[in-house]
């Protein structure tokens, strides 16, 4: 009874909405609509308002051609025997008939136009193109696989199946407009062309603007040709701004001088005069806030701040330093990465990240505070590497938690009953239960002994075997140069 009182509803506002614009939705037409009387109406919603506020509803649930999708392209992709062009217009041209036929087009255009305001009704609506698109994901995902090809950033299967959707149903309503200026093959034909652009082939994290390069970087060539003059008044500047932005969308690795100058306004030949290496950018981009950093650290150490809260203060200006930077304290880790053992002209090795933590760590060994066991180098590049990985891949997250969550864990440890003895374990085992020596409070030493003080200044010095980082050049373990 209910579903036929909500289809009587539906009727009469499809069939001659203007006059229930007019005069309402009456309950007299409803009820003789659906072969029942007006008493079984309101027995049934109550009053007309809820009864308005169900057929709203009523208009946001239907059964979408999309969660067959998936059956649809597998079928599609044999048809087409191998040929993406044919399968994509084969399944389009099915999508787009059923889109433009299903009465649940009108009804989700209807729900906007009367229910826009009603939080339960945009809640459903939001529900059901959700569905849609999530289907539409689980169909393209497979595509993708079979063509051994990736989607070009920023686009993911996500915004795909949601701009396929609009634009299905943004066709189809045209169509009800007007027939003859929407052919059949339209929507195929864009998709076709949507989906060529968008492609990756050699999933080489391409980027969708790469699509129009050619023709850009004509274009802007020309440009240039007749506007010698035509730098920008900071040329740097505008090198180091377009660089974030090609490294925010592209990656460090996919961004090339090309992308960059093209952003910037600039000729290759005179960004190349700026920048001779692409890392010099990111290196020129750091240097200033670097520098600041580095003034804080020493600042710390001339008023005599204790290595414990000196630590801690230093790890969350890293932290802040990197959400600020995101982009190209990112490319400095690929930079930096991707050839470890380059000598210290590299412009990368000028942001020394790791070295801002050595004071700190080394004040504290020399104190006892810190286990003098490892180098200070090593155990600030350990500290440096894990905060600046969890701030990228936490960049929501604040400076102050991510240096917290480091910090407690380097200086509290992970286990949680320290001194508890050690099982014995075989061969290349772990320990079942405890704490290695290394790891107690008293380092494992008779008495209660204080941990050794690593030896920092004159002849004492113990060298260990010489260590090449990432960040810093070759010198031996444990040398109180090694932050130069």
């Amino acid at each position: 009874m209910r579903e036929r009182l909500l289809d009587a509803g539906v009727e009469l506002l499809f069939e001659d909405g203007a006059k229930v614009l007019g005069r309402g939705l009456n309950v007299a037409e409803i009820a003789a609509r659906a072969e029942v009387s007006e008493k079984t109406f309101f027995a049934t919603f109550g009053d007309k308002g809820r009864y308005i506020e169900a057929l709203l509803l009523r208009f946001t649930h239907s059964s979408h051609h999309a969660y067959h999708l998936t059956e649809v392209i597998d079928r599609a992709f044999l048809d087409s025997r191998g040929d993406p062009r044919r399968m994509l217009r084969a399944v389009c041209d099915r999508d787009y008939r059923q889109v433009r036929s299903d009465p649940a087009t009108l009804m989700r255009l209807a729900t906007l136009v009367l229910g826009g305001g009603h939080p339960g009704v945009v809640k459903s609506l939001r529900q059901s193109y959700n569905g849609y698109e999530r289907a539409g994901v689980r169909a393209y995902q497979p595509v993708l696989t079979r063509w051994n090809a990736s989607l070009r950033a920023p686009f993911t299967p996500e915004h795909l199946a949601i701009a396929l959707t609009a634009l299905v149903e943004g066709l189809a309503l045209r169509h009800l407009a007007d027939p003859g200026a929407v052919p059949d093959s339209l929507f195929g034909d864009t998709v076709v062309a949507l989906v060529g652009a968008l492609l990756d082939p050699e999933q080489g994290h391409g980027h969708v603007d790469d699509v129009m390069a050619p023709l850009a970087d004509e274009l802007v060539r020309a440009h240039r040709a007749d506007n010698l003059d035509d730098l920008p008044e900071h040329p740097r500047n505008a090198v180091i701004a377009a660089a974030r932005q090609e490294f925010a969308g592209r990656g460090y690795y996919a961004t090339t001088p090309a992308h960059i100058a093209s952003r910037a306004g600039v000729s290759t030949a005179v960004l190349t005069q700026l920048f001779p290496v692409k890392a010099g950018i990111v290196a020129g981009a750091l240097r200033g806030p670097y520098a600041e950093l580095r003034s804080l650290v020493d600042d710390d150490l001339a008023l005599g701040v204790p290595p414990t809260t000196m630590l801690r203060r230093h790890l969350e200006q890293l932290a802040a330093f990197t959400l600020r930077h995101r982009e190209f304290t990112e490319a400095l880790l690929m930079a930096a990465a991707h050839d470890p053992a380059r000598g210290g002209a590299d412009p990368v090795r000028e942001i020394d990240l790791p070295a801002l933590l050595i004071p700190a760590l080394r004040a504290g060994i020399a104190a006892g505070h810190f286990h003098g066991d490892h180098d200070p180098r090593d155990l600030a590049e350990i500290l440096a590497h894990a905060l600046l990985l969890r701030c990228l891949t936490h960049p929501g997250g604040a400076a102050a938690d991510h240096a917290a969550a480091v910090g407690a864990l380097v200086l509290h440890g992970l286990l949680a009953r320290p001194g508890e003895p050690v099982e014995q374990c075989p061969r290349g085992g772990a320990p079942r239960g405890g704490v290695p020596d290394r790891a107690r409070p008293d380092g494992g030493r008779p008495n209660g002994a204080r941990p050794r003080e690593a030896v920092i200044e004159g002849g004492g010095q113990r060298h260990a075997t010489a260590n090449r980082g990432a960040w810093g050049s070759e010198v031996p373990t444990g040398d109180p140069e090694r932050t130069r």
